[in-house]
Order: structure tokens, then sequence, then C-alpha cells
């Protein structure tokens, strides 16, 4: 076997130092108390340093058309916020919350998107694993050593994983169950791995106790089954959550966590969703929110701002609301164009032959986003980037792939003159 050049040698560790930034990009737990920079973004930028010197660095990293439409929807935001911090009381906050946003939706997409399909996949392993870990972690703390009131676990039992907080970090591992099927639908990764992680990935949105993760996670899964999957994969599928569903009801109701049966369970039995933790004050938040949209159309409050003039001293729990009023409707907007220009990789990988995995992936992924927002505050975390950009990235390599393998031009004989 030839030895390894020098160049391939720095591109191995690079691809290495990138999949330890997906890694630790769920561990929000590893950061700076000066300003929000983690232990995963330092990696991020080493491995930006490496690409640049291996001039792995792609200038389209989702194709031509879709990283301008990113692009430009991500200078909407910052632009948004920048034009409205300037007339609001903390300016600074201008600068510092736009760049959060360009390092999460630029930086990090130049990293991890635009690379080889088998590189990509690799990634995503990382990302899955971490995940994994969580939740075996999660399972740990609560079961096995009972903590609580600790930096992993809440004063009232639930899980906030090294996200530390319980209902993002419960739609974090509801945005890895897809990619978890897709790899394993590619055959890198055996199927008796998703036997074992979905359920204790399931178990782990369980013991965070919240109702948004779990509807993301059912909407992962039924969206991911319904595009990919057979008519006997979709029947064995509605038999074993008839059964979970039956065991839940009855028997097995003692055995599943006391934190999901008080916060989760009993508002799916009654159909009440006051039960269902603090619906009510989020609520009384989106109202307020959508009361001040009028006077912020145009022109927000300004980064972080919103908290400041609420009666309720909080940042409504809403990023479209929230978006809105800080950055006025050109933020807002470009919010939703850069995460739209994700589909149109998913939309190419849905028409070639042996992409619809990797475009049901995507949409799942971009959709679940779009959805789940709807119940946090700013999302630039990279915890929140890594599966979207990741999820995206899938599609856009499996298309590049297959192009390259089927689209080069065939010679049969004597080129003519």
């Amino acid at each position: 076997m030839p030895a390894k050049s020098k160049r391939d040698v720095w591109q191995h560790i690079e691809l290495l130092t990138v999949g330890a930034a997906i890694f630790f990009s769920p561990v929000n737990v590893l950061r700076l108390n000066q300003f929000y920079f983690t232990l995963s973004d330092a990696l991020f930028s080493l491995a930006l340093i490496l690409g640049l010197i291996n001039g792995r660095i792609p200038l389209r990293p989702l194709g031509r058309v879709s990283t301008v439409v990113w692009l430009s929807g991500l200078c909407c935001i910052a632009f948004g916020l920048i034009v409205s911090s300037l007339v609001s009381p903390d300016p600074i906050r201008g600068l510092v919350v736009p760049g959060q946003y360009i390092f999460a939706y630029f930086i990090v997409l130049l990293i991890v998107a635009g690379r080889p399909l088998d590189e990509t996949i690799k990634l995503a392993k990382f990302y899955i694993l971490s995940v994994f870990l969580m939740c075996v972690h999660a399972i740990y703390l609560i079961h096995w050593d009972g903590q609580k009131n600790t930096t992993f676990v809440s004063g009232s039992g639930r899980f906030t994983g090294f996200v530390e907080r319980e209902n993002e970090c419960a739609a974090l591992i509801a945005l890895a169950v897809p990619i978890l099927l897709l790899v394993a639908s590619t055959g890198k990764l055996r199927k008796i791995y998703v036997v074992i992680a979905v359920p204790v990935m399931g178990y782990g949105i369980m013991l965070t106790g919240s109702n948004s993760g779990l509807a993301c996670l059912a909407y992962g899964l039924i969206i991911f089954l319904l595009v990919t999957a057979s008519w006997k994969r979709l029947l064995a599928g509605a038999g074993v959550a008839l059964a979970a569903a039956a065991v839940m009801a009855d028997a097995g109701r003692a055995y599943l966590p006391a934190i999901f049966q008080k916060r989760v369970l009993g508002a799916l039995e009654s159909g009440d969703l006051s039960q269902a933790g603090t619906f009510d004050h989020r609520l009384e938040l989106i109202h307020e929110a959508m009361g001040l949209v009028e006077s912020n159309f145009w022109v927000g409050l300004g980064a972080d701002q919103y908290m400041v003039v609420s009666y309720i001293g909080r940042p409504v729990h809403n990023v479209y609301l929230l978006m809105w009023n800080e950055g006025g409707i050109v933020a807002v907007s470009g919010f939703l164009i850069m995460l739209l220009a994700g589909l149109g990789p998913v939309a190419r990988a849905f028409k070639l032959p042996g992409g619809l995995p990797f475009a049901a992936c995507g949409f799942v992924c971009v959709s679940m986003f779009l959805l789940a927002v709807n119940a946090f505050t700013h999302v630039y975390g990279r915890f929140w980037s890594v599966p979207i950009i990741l999820s995206v990235a899938l599609a856009q390599a499996f298309c590049h792939n297959w192009h390259r393998q089927f689209s080069q031009p065939r010679v049969f004989g004597p080129e003519r003159r």
C-alpha cells in the first residue's frame, strides 16, 4: 500500500477536526463565560483554517443557485438586525447577534457542506454518536445516579442535557433521528444500530418532559417513513406504534419517566393543552409579540431588545415573532429565505434515482426546524445549525456524487472529426 502523501494527511486531520466540531456541537455547556463561544466553535475555527490551507473551502457548498439564495437570506437577517440596533439603546448587540448567525449559518456551512458523499456520511455518524451518547447519559443520570437540580438535570427532574435546556435538547434529539435513518438506509450503518438507537433517543426525549420534542420526533418518523418506506414497512411501523401506545396506556405506564407522565402524558390523555408545561405562559408572550409587530414592522427594536420592552420581561418563544420585532420584516423574511434555500438540494435529490432517502432526510429536518422554531427564541447556537446544514449537505453530496458518476460523457469509439 503506497504511503500517504503529506496532503492526504492534512486532509485527514482536517476531516477529523470537522468531525470533532460536529461531535461537540450539542455540548453547549463547554463555552466561555464572557461571550457565547463553545469548544465546538473553536474546533470549527481550526477546521476553517485547515480547510483554507488545504484548499477545501467550497465556493458553492449547496450548488450555484441555492448557495446564492441561502447567503442572500442570511444577509437580510444581518441587515435587519444591524439597522434596527443602530437606533436601539444597545447598538453593540446589533453586531454580536448577527455575528453569531453568520458564524452558525455561513462559517459552519462552508466547513460542513460541499464535501464528497463518503466524507459527509462520516460527519453524520459523528453527529449521531454524539446525540446517542447524550441520551445514554440522560438515562444514567436520572435512573442510576438519581440527579436533580444539577448542570444536566433541572430541579423538576427534566433532563437538560449538554445543551442545558430541556426543550432545545429534545428538539435536537428529534433532528438527529432522520439523519440516523438516512445513514442506515444507505447501508453505511447496520440496521441493528437503528433498532437500538431510535428507542434510546425516544426515551431521551421522554426524560426531557418536552411536548414539542415529542411532537418533533413523531413528525420526523412519520414523514420519513411515508416518503421512503414500502407498504410492508409502514404496516410494521404502525403496528409498533399501536403496541407502544397500548403499553403506555396500560401496564407500561408505570415504567415511563415520572416527568413524562406529569408534563406530557396527562395533556395527551385529556387533550387539555394547559397541562402541557408552560403552554399558557408562552401563549401570553406570543399574544404580546403579535401586538408589537405593527409598530416594529419595518425597523425593529434591535437585537436582544424585546425583553427590555416586554412587560413580562422575557423574549417571546417564537423565532418569527422575535426576529420580526427585533429586526423588522427584512430579518424575518431573510430567515425564511435562507432555510427554504436548503430545499434546493432536497428537490434535486428527489428527482434522481436512489435519492429519495436523502431528499426525505433534508425535507424532514428543514421542515421540522421551521415548525419547531415557533417554540424557541434565537437559534444561532451551533447545536441548531449543525443538523440543518448537515441534512442539506447530505442531499447536495448525493446529487454531486450522482452527476459525477452518471453524467460523464461516454466514448464508444474514435472521436468524429
